[in-house]
């Protein structure tokens, strides 16, 4: 479904107040939505159309050969005809529809006709009006028209053939149809009351979601749809609808109704790449082995509600999941509860707090060593690897110094001169510059270029940057020129982290190395508030993180550390059938928050990181596992 805005239909739907039927064009089409006693609204079909609901219920009463619209006969006033309401609304839409369909995507409308009383003269009337615009309503011939379906007092299924193929029916699921009955049939409805007393909150009781769920599938085996009245009108029971497959959410609540179906495929999630964790083989280290390496993997974006979406998705089962040490870290900047990514980064990478847009430096905008500046000193390597770009804020943490994260210009420039042995990112186009003189620079330190990740075990060279990442940019594709573009299909930091440690590992000798890798890509879940694209970017991660924990135990002297700079979309799990890989969320926010996240540690000198810690602990910790000073 297309991306509506609910601001733009409320608006729209106030210019419809009156009988002059302004122009009405939904940009959506939400099939699975049943605006209930519609007419009740302030605006009647206008708003519930504009939304894009699939169906609209409309109760019809007869007096003195008029149609009118009301819920008890003492309600009705002269204003308000069926004519008015509804007919020549619809006409008028249809007249502005585009190739004769009133919604994107072919959808029809389905209106649902509620006879209050003297079904049948109310249906001879009905047909009399639309007569003279017969094939807008004719659904059976024409895929086009609105569906016209028949509730409440509705003829005997013995008469249906009675009346006119326009007309289709409410069916009842304690009654017997024969074929021909059943072909009039255009939808079962049934009073959820007679299923269940649940208020719409918590969930259903076992027992009751079976006989509910089989009410839903036995017309499903009919090839017919289902929908609920009397049932309770809240997003819990929105969300069990969904999942149970429900064909119509029958809603007094039209505009939070549409948002929810409107964000439904951003909010949830059904994985079916499921893998098997890697369980740790090592016993438990303890604080008085010192490792002789270490691996930083960061998280980008991801708090808890990441991690446990991702779990639930993969049936329970993460490779983070089987780590020993668990705590949480404080996340926030200097000068704010949320920090941005560049003083999370910073933090982590420095053990000096900052201000948000600062890289490298404390809140005063002095230099401040981080972590491969510090271990150089013993001998010790150091490699990057993110699938952002290699100038994005957590990468350049690690080499960079600057007092403004968009200064990409002296942040690439710093490449030169870091203390990186290795350096794996996205393409920044101030590489592609003709006359780059910081390419040459790079050059002139010995820093050989590749422009994918396919060779970085084979390279000879002491220092390596490679432009590689998941999928190729078109300033990216502008630079590799006439190579191979087809090995695009991969994950970066799956695929990359083998290669590294064994770039690092050949350069580092005894001394031993730090590598970091960043799973960039979980942020942009939370920023564009896609849960799919959340799960699918964590899962990515932690099969990474499995490869880290593999190498740790055949190593020996590895410590391994799972992290994030910071949670982002404020995710909240509302629903997971973890066997099922579903998982159902929603989002707080666009944008950074101030949660702790999750930090995890495998490996000697793993028990130091427990509990709540800040930020800037991180590096302090590193250093004193590995036995250094922090200056």
């Amino acid at each position: 479904m297309k991306k509506i805005l609910l601001s733009k239909f409320v608006g729209a739907a106030l210019l419809f107040a009156t009988p002059t039927f302004a122009q009405i064009r939904p940009t959506a089409y939400l099939q699975n939505l049943h605006s209930h006693n519609d007419y009740t609204r302030n605006h009647p079909f206008e708003l519930a159309y504009g939304l894009g609901f699939g169906s609209i219920e409309v109760d019809l009463f007869l007096q003195d050969g008029e149609l009118y619209v009301a819920h008890e006969q003492q309600e009705i006033t002269t204003a308000n005809t069926f004519d008015r309401l509804y007919l020549q609304p619809i006409l008028k839409a249809f007249a502005d529809s585009k190739e004769g369909y009133l919604y994107p995507e072919g959808g029809q409308l389905q209106l649902l006709i509620d006879p209050k009383a003297d079904g049948k003269g109310i249906l001879e009337a009905l047909l009399k009006k639309i007569e003279p615009h017969r094939q807008l309503f004719d659904s059976k011939n024409n895929p086009k028209a609105v569906k016209l379906l028949i509730s409440g007092d509705r003829p005997a299924p013995e008469d249906f053939h009675r009346y006119d193929e326009v007309f289709f029916f409410d069916g009842e699921l304690q009654r017997h149809y024969t074929a021909s009955q059943l072909a009039r049939v255009g939808l079962f409805s049934a009073p959820f009351p007679k299923y269940s007393e649940w208020n719409g909150l918590g969930r259903l009781t076992d027992g009751d979601y079976r006989r509910v769920k089989s009410a839903v599938d036995s017309v499903h085996n009919l090839g017919k749809k289902f929908r609920f009245w009397a049932a309770p009108d809240t997003k819990t029971t929105w969300y069990e609808w969904m999942k149970m497959g429900v064909d119509y959410i029958n809603t007094d609540q039209p505009m939070a109704a549409a948002q929810f179906v409107q964000a439904y495929p951003k909010n949830s999630h059904t994985n079916a790449d499921f893998y098997s964790p890697y369980v740790p083989q090592r016993e438990k280290s303890t604080s008085s082995v010192h490792p002789k390496n270490v691996i930083l993997l960061i998280s980008d974006g991801a708090g808890l509600s990441q991690l446990w979406a991702a779990a639930m998705a993969n049936r329970g089962q993460l490779n983070v999941l089987n780590m020993p040490y668990t705590g949480y870290l404080v996340t926030s900047s200097t000068d704010n509860y949320h920090t941005d990514s560049a003083a999370g980064g910073s933090a982590l990478a420095t053990g000096v707090k900052t201000r948000n847009r600062y890289i490298g430096v404390d809140t005063m905008g002095n230099r401040v060593s981080n972590i491969p500046d510090q271990i150089a000193k013993a001998g010790m390597v150091s490699g990057i690897v993110s699938n952002d770009r290699i100038t994005g804020a957590t990468p350049s943490s690690f080499y960079a110094h600057v007092s403004e994260r968009n200064r990409t210009d002296s942040i690439a420039a710093q490449l030169v001169d870091s203390k990186l042995s290795l350096m794996v990112g996205g393409f920044h186009s101030i590489f592609a510059e003709a006359d780059s003189t910081l390419l040459s620079g790079l050059k002139a330190k010995g820093v050989e270029i590749m422009l994918d990740a396919e060779h970085i075990a084979d390279s000879k060279s002491e220092r390596l940057l490679v432009f590689a990442q998941d999928k190729v940019d078109r300033e990216w594709d502008k630079l590799k020129k006439d190579q191979d573009d087809t090995k695009t299909d991969y994950r970066l930091i799956e695929h990359t982290f083998a290669p590294s440690v064994q770039f690092l590992k050949q350069r580092a000798a005894d001394n031993g190395f730090f590598l970091m890798v960043e799973g960039a890509k979980i942020d942009g879940g939370g920023h564009s508030n896609s849960l799919p694209f959340t799960i699918a970017e964590y899962l990515s991660f932690d099969r990474m993180v499995g490869e880290a924990l593999r190498y740790a135990d055949a190593d020996g002297e590895t410590l391994v550390l799972v992290t994030s700079d910071h949670e982002t979309g404020g995710l909240v799990l509302l629903d997971a059938e973890k066997d099922k890989g579903n998982v159902l969320g929603n989002f707080a926010t666009t944008d950074h928050t101030g949660i702790p996240v999750p930090l995890m540690a495998y490996g000697p000198g793993a028990d130091l990181f427990q509990g709540f810690l800040d930020n800037a602990d991180i590096a302090k910790l590193i250093y004193r596992v590995l036995n250094l000073p922090t200056k």
